[in-house]
């Protein structure tokens, strides 16, 4: 586990180099070759490429790479690729930024190879999955991106692996719903369990609307995900009032049994002591 603390220092390192060197880690050495003349004209003003803490700016990078008919990911038949994330931060919500990443994209059948972390919450994830093109590496990155994680790093590694090195140190659900203190929310029917993002919270008073017949299931989180509290109702609600953990940080408020029994919605308010 000594790589994974390795990983980003020689990552800060890496960001010094010359950007051809990044390209090549995605494209390889003899399509570089190949298209050198082409490479130096597009990437001519190298310095854009770089945000203003030296880091590549790795979605202004692969769009011009895609742009430019450089970024070739298709097989001539399926594949079992491999593909390595290594993360230096918060590693249970972490892990499930990337499922929902992967998911956004239509990766759900993946087979993990290998899942480590170090108590310093470094975090090693390696999957394998079988597909006809690998998982576009620009997708991926905007999909990290609404989830405030920053590429530091991405290198193809023979034809059918990749290896993504992130920082998710600033990581936050970017689809949990801010709720504010004695603030009244409505929502409309879930296609998914509700989530929200709290700060000095003490109370969550949920009311469901008529037609509903809502069992509850709230599950309370700290900023890491990791899980304070968890309330189960196998009793039908009207409305509920129920304590926030200390540090909560996420609310997720479900049905005990199916999504179906909360169709009509519920109506939420955040409270103060």
């Amino acid at each position: 586990m000594k790589k994974l603390l390795l990983i980003f220092i020689c990552s800060i390192v890496l960001n010094a180099n010359d950007l051809s060197e990044r390209i090549i880690n995605i494209i390889g050495n003899n399509k570089f070759i190949e298209n050198k003349g082409l490479i130096n004209y597009v990437f001519s003003k190298k310095n854009s490429f770089y945000d203003v803490n030296g880091r590549v700016q790795y979605i202004e990078l692969l769009s011009k790479l895609q742009e430019n008919g450089l970024l070739h990911l298709s097989f001539s038949k399926p594949q079992d690729i491999n593909i390595t994330f290594n993360i230096n931060s918060d590693p249970i919500k972490s892990l499930k930024i990337l499922a929902d990443s992967l998911k956004s994209l239509g990766y759900y059948h993946y087979f993990t190879k290998k899942l480590l972390y170090t108590k310093e919450g470094y975090l090693q994830w390696i999957i394998t999955l079988k597909t006809e093109a690998a998982i576009d590496p620009l997708m991926l990155s905007k999909e990290f991106e609404k989830y405030n994680c920053k590429l530091i790093d991405i290198k193809k590694e023979g034809l059918i692996s990749w290896v993504y090195d992130i920082d998710t140190s600033f990581s936050t659900i970017y689809d949990a719903k801010e709720i504010l203190v004695n603030e009244k929310i409505d929502l409309k029917k879930p296609l998914r369990p509700y989530v929200f993002k709290v700060s000095n919270a003490n109370k969550i008073l949920i009311n469901s609307k008529y037609g509903n017949r809502w069992f509850p299931h709230i599950v309370f989180y700290d900023r890491h995900l990791k899980i304070l509290d968890v309330v189960k109702k196998e009793q039908r609600h009207q409305k509920l009032e129920v304590e926030i953990p200390q540090y909560t940080k996420y609310i997720k408020v479900d049905d005990l049994f199916t999504l179906a029994n909360i169709k009509r919605g519920l109506s939420v308010i955040i409270k103060e002591k």
